[in-house]
């Protein structure tokens, strides 16, 4: 695959006429192991120049004085001394690959971008120098390494700075070869360069404080597993949804009434404001409204002035923002981030994103997710390109009625998404991490989702041999009434005990997280696709371990899921502590939530709404009825061998309920008026009752005067 955009094919001509290099280009940078370097910049249109990437210290001082006029002194590593105490960590590298200098020349394009391709770099921690000269002006960047290079994007949980342990973390944040950069931008159309100023910082206990978390703690647990410098390019936004960080033109294949809505009313808003007068009109509007605003104030000053009252405070309607640079617009953030750096290496991408979509998009993310990983791969000319894709942690109401998950569990409903889009993928993988939610929508607990995240990457990005996933779903298969379910191991785990020939269960299957423990999180359904809560247990079938799901509500079940809510109960762990993702056996279509419009809004929150009663009264039906099945179990075990007992905790058991008909005034009232005879009998049983039960206290049980 080539580069999608090809360089001059997008705006940025107006730069043409300065000598520079592409803003990611920066002293501290790490560039991409491994793999074709190419450095971008700009100069005058038609222009030749001079491309250099150098290990020579003495050339590269020279260079950077040249395009500085700070002299030949190799400023790099020159600190102020204030007399404090610091101390600095720095690599040791032996028998380090050598980099002979390379030098091409490019040539500008009619915009005055120009391209320059080098061959592969191995990685290490010795510094470089880029070097570009053209009409006898230097531009260079200093102390750059070559490693591996991860892009991180999506919303507030990746650019979520606060994390547990963050103070004793930091304090001791002294990884020189983590590189790290963060900006965020939005536009209408796809950039050719960042527009932000942005600069690449080493990863010290200072910067590090800055840091956002799962990307700043990614790149950690790589940079010491691998033993190479990691480059962390961080474009994550809070508040943004799956179809901002899309290509448009992927956007425009999608046919679908969720995604052609959003384009057309954005496309409307952004053609008004592109046009000067249309603009005006949007502002004069607003001129309008605040002149109103003041007049309805003063009317309100008088009246409260007339009153006695306080004076009220003036507000004014909010200035009208640009929609061409909107918060999380179609295509914007990858219009403004992604594209502008198409051209450079990368190792990968880990986004982790989702929660925007949960409050009635779902059904456009639906549409669009599967577009994310196809974005990125086309825009940085790539097919195999990794995408690692962070799934929600768990959030709401934790251990929901199931009946009401079902029809309302957005969160289950974007990691079920998110599986589904990824799970034939061989270059991408959902990680798990529903274990690490709290009552507030951005857990604090960032280390175990960035540990998690690493260890996808060690294991499928650069095949080393660590557990990197729980076992994961296979196939149902239903026999007697009882659902068992069949998992496959992380492929370390299946090494390690393949040779055995009759394997423990928790050598195969999932297993709760505190140990020998009830297993929890899964639901049951039968052919009506009506959810109940199920029991789980481990049960070997012909041989093979599986788990045995089933309800005594559900006499033929057809489909299980397995954490799904918002906030899933689900306990069961693979080896080394990692989650079972949630998953489910059945393709039942999902309930719509949608928002591309007020009306269809209220439309699907008003079924939704409507379902959510039903499903609260479902569960009440559903705990009766399991209330039913139990009781008559219990009273077995709690008065064995017991006849009289038995019959006495019945007989109580219809006295209260018959006490409680007539404790219900409601209920009462309408079966004297629509059934006085079902009345009498009432009362006929009534005393039948208790006639039996105090015959039962004096030994021998007696006949009622009813009788």
């Amino acid at each position: 695959m080539v580069l999608l955009f090809p360089v001059g094919s997008v705006s940025g001509a107006e730069e043409g006429a300065e000598f520079r290099f592409s803003k990611i280009i920066g002293d501290h940078m790490v560039l991409q192991q491994g793999k074709p370097v190419r450095i971008r910049g700009w100069a005058k249109p038609g222009a030749e120049v001079e491309v250099t990437i150098t290990r020579d210290g003495e050339v590269g001082a020279a260079a950077i004085g040249e395009a500085t006029e700070e002299g030949s002194r190799d400023e790099a590593r020159i600190r102020k001394d204030d007399g404090s105490y610091s101390m600095t960590i720095r690599y040791e590298e032996r028998n380090a690959p050598e980099m002979a200098s390379q030098t091409v020349v490019a040539k500008a394009a009619e915009d005055g971008s120009w391209v320059a391709l080098f061959e592969p770099v191995k990685g290490s921690f010795q510094r470089s120098w880029i070097i570009a000269r053209s009409d006898g002006r230097t531009v260079a960047v200093r102390d750059v390494l070559f490693g591996e290079v991860w892009l991180c994007a999506g919303q507030s949980n990746m650019e979520w700075k606060d994390f547990n342990r963050k103070r004793r973390e930091v304090s001791s944040a002294n990884f020189p070869g983590v590189r790290y950069v963060a900006w965020n931008d939005s536009s209408y159309k796809p950039l050719d360069d960042i527009r932000p100023r942005v600069s690449w910082r080493e990863c010290t206990p200072e910067n590090a404080e800055n840091f956002s978390a799962v990307p700043y703690l990614y790149g950690v647990f790589l940079h010491r597993y691998l033993k190479v410098p990691v480059g962390i390019i961080n474009v994550a936004r809070g508040g943004t949804t799956g179809d901002t960080w899309c290509l448009r033109d992927e956007l425009d294949g999608i046919d679908h009434v969720t995604v052609t809505e959003t384009l057309r009313a954005y496309d409307a808003e952004t053609a008004m404001w592109d046009d000067p007068e249309g603009r005006k009109k949007v502002m004069d509007e607003w001129e309008r409204a605040k002149d109103a605003a003041r007049a309805a104030h003063e009317e309100r000053v008088a009246e409260a002035k007339a009153a006695g009252k306080p004076e009220p405070r003036l507000r004014l309607p909010k200035e009208p923002q640009d929609p061409r640079n909107g918060w999380s617009p179609p295509a914007g953030l990858f219009n403004a981030t992604v594209m502008p750096i198409r051209w450079l290496g990368l190792a990968g991408v880990l986004y982790y994103q989702g929660e925007n979509n949960v409050f009635m998009r779902w059904t456009r993310y639906e549409h669009t997710f599967p577009k994310v990983p196809l974005s990125f791969r086309k825009a940085f000319g790539d097919d195999d390109l990794p995408f690692g894709c962070i799934s929600q942690p768990g959030w709401g109401r934790f251990g929901t009625d199931p009946e009401v998950e079902a029809v309302t569990g957005g969160y289950a409903i974007i990691r079920d998404i998110q599986r589904r889009a990824l799970k034939n993928d061989s270059n991408a993988g959902m990680i798990a991490t529903y274990p690490t939610g709290n009552s507030y929508i951005h857990p604090g607990e960032k280390f175990p989702v960035a540990e998690y995240a690493s260890l996808w990457a060690l294991a499928r990005v650069y095949g080393e041999p660590v557990i990197h996933r729980a076992n994961e779903f296979k196939e149902m298969e239903v026999s007697e009434g009882k659902a068992h379910l069949y998992f496959d191991a992380d492929p370390v785990v299946y090494e390690r005990w393949k040779h055995i020939e009759n394997n423990a269960s928790w050598q195969v299957l999932p297993q709760p997280y505190q140990g020998n423990a009830p297993i929890e999180g899964f639901i049951i359904a039968g052919e009506d696709r009506r959810w109940y809560p199920a029991e789980a247990k481990e049960k070997r079938v012909d041989g093979t371990w599986t788990i045995e799901v089933s309800s005594d509500l559900v006499p033929e079940p057809v489909a299980v899921r397995y954490g799904w809510a918002s906030w899933p109960t689900g306990n069961l762990v693979g080896r080394d502590n990692l989650p079972l993702a949630t998953f489910r056996t059945d393709d039942w279509p999902i309930i719509e939530g949608v928002s591309y419009s007020a009306e269809a809004r209220k439309a699907a929150d008003d079924r939704i709404k409507a379902l959510q009663e039903r499903g609260e009264r479902l569960a009440l039906d559903r705990k009766i009825r399991q209330m039913e099945i139990d009781l008559p179990e219990l009273e077995r075990e709690l008065h064995q061998g017991d006849a009289d007992a038995q019959l006495r905790s019945k007989l109580e058991r219809i006295g209260r309920i018959l006490e409680g008909l007539g404790e219900d005034p409601w209920l009462s009232n309408a079966l004297e008026k629509g059934r006085p005879e079902l009345v009498k009998n009432l009362e006929i049983l009534a005393q039948e009752v208790e006639a039996l039960r105090a015959g039962l206290e004096d030994g021998e049980p007696k006949a009622s005067s009813a009788d």
